[in-house]
């Protein structure tokens, strides 16, 4: 559980400071301030939130987003409500680091996902921000765990409802976990 202040790093150039917590707001959301590095060679995957909605507001730097196909750009002092459901992925496409906002309301397992896929993309078993990467096991023992949370866009949503408790099952077997002790925050 992560506390107020509490910093995830990803590789040498990404950080989440989390400024609001889960408990902290009863469950009611989580808002976490981000540093990218430029993202120029990898974007997170196309993806929804099908039970949350999000609120980024840029500090410094740029983020660029597509959103239902549609791109958009951010620059500091601008802000951005995304709905739940919505197809989108969010980077930072300028040279310089980009500074946010980024609120998840509500909350649901939002920190414990943030933990996890952070620490697995250190370990290198994902790529940066969630890149799809083998094991294949691993990825849907995620997608399954995390379904309230997060959606790929692709593949299809019913063929996602199939797939993934499957292969999540096989994973489990295999020893893949949604959440590893070792990847969640220590105080700061």
């Amino acid at each position: 559980m992560a506390n107020p202040g509490d910093i995830l790093v990803q590789g040498d150039t990404d950080t989440m400071v989390f400024r609001k917590t889960t408990a902290e707001t009863g469950g009611a959301y989580v808002e976490v301030e981000a540093t990218y590095a430029s993202m120029t060679d990898v974007r997170p995957p196309v993806h929804s939130h099908p039970h949350q909605d999000e609120h980024f507001e840029v500090l410094d730097g740029e983020l660029a987003f597509l959103i239902e196909g549609e791109p958009h750009t951010l620059r500091p002092g601008e802000h951005l409500d995304l709905p739940k459901g919505r197809l989108h992925t969010v980077w930072n496409a300028g040279a310089e680091p980009a500074r946010f906002v980024w609120r998840t309301t509500p909350a649901l397992g939002t920190e414990t996902m943030y933990e996890t896929l952070w620490g697995l993309a250190n370990d290198g078993k994902i790529g940066r921000h969630g890149k799809p990467r083998p094991p294949l096991l691993q990825g849907a023992v995620l997608m399954h765990a995390y379904r309230r949370e997060y959606r790929l866009a692709a593949p299809p949503y019913p063929a996602q409802v199939v797939v993934y408790p499957a292969l999540a099952a096989l994973g489990w077997v295999c020893g893949f976990r949604p959440s590893y002790p070792s990847y969640t925050v220590k105080a700061s």
